[in-house]
């Protein structure tokens, strides 16, 4: 692994050989809980392993017109573990949550959010051999009229061979 700098590393693949980008940009996550599990509670905030539980960094919830309660947060790529304190005093779970880890030391479970980290292929160096179209004689327009000729011929032909076929029944008749 190659540190490029705070927000970007080199991560290579051995067994492919190539060189991937690894961007730890943070992405925007939306935290919304929703009107029925707010219940009477105002506000709130949102507190986890983004701002070490700490309440006085707790992200404020915002109350929406249905009465849920919204928060945005900017994230690195990770693994999360968050819950919500509302003013009432009740701490709450995300009930969208995909995971949750249970924390023995508090007997709950907390809400896990997994971000996915961006990872966008390096420009790798080209390996492949330039191959030139060779130049022919003929114009392209010249093999597009070949097949025309060749049907107009069949036509032609075609009268010939009744012809005969008129000729070969008119002898076969004379001779009866």
């Amino acid at each position: 692994m190659i540190i490029l700098g705070k927000d970007i590393f080199l991560c290579k693949t051995l067994c492919r050989k190539q060189t991937k980008i690894h961007i730890m940009s943070s992405k925007k996550i939306d935290f919304l809980l929703p009107a029925d599990v707010v219940a009477g509670a105002t506000s709130g905030i949102l507190l986890g392993d983004f701002n070490n539980w700490d309440s006085n960094k707790g992200v404020a919830l915002k109350q929406q017109k249905d009465g849920s309660l919204k928060a945005s947060v900017s994230l690195q790529s990770g693994s999360y573990e968050y819950r919500y304190l509302l003013n009432d005093g009740r701490w709450v779970n995300d009930t969208q949550a995909s995971k949750y880890n249970y924390n023995s030391e508090f007997s709950v479970e907390n809400c896990v959010i997994e971000v996915a980290a961006e990872v966008a292929p390096a420009t790798p160096k080209s390996t492949a051999k330039t191959v030139k179209a060779k130049a022919t004689a003929e114009p392209v327009a010249e093999k597009t009229k070949a097949p025309a000729k060749v049907a107009k011929a069949k036509v032609a032909a075609e009268p010939k061979v009744e012809t005969k076929a008129k000729a070969t029944k008119t002898t076969k008749a004379k001779k009866a």
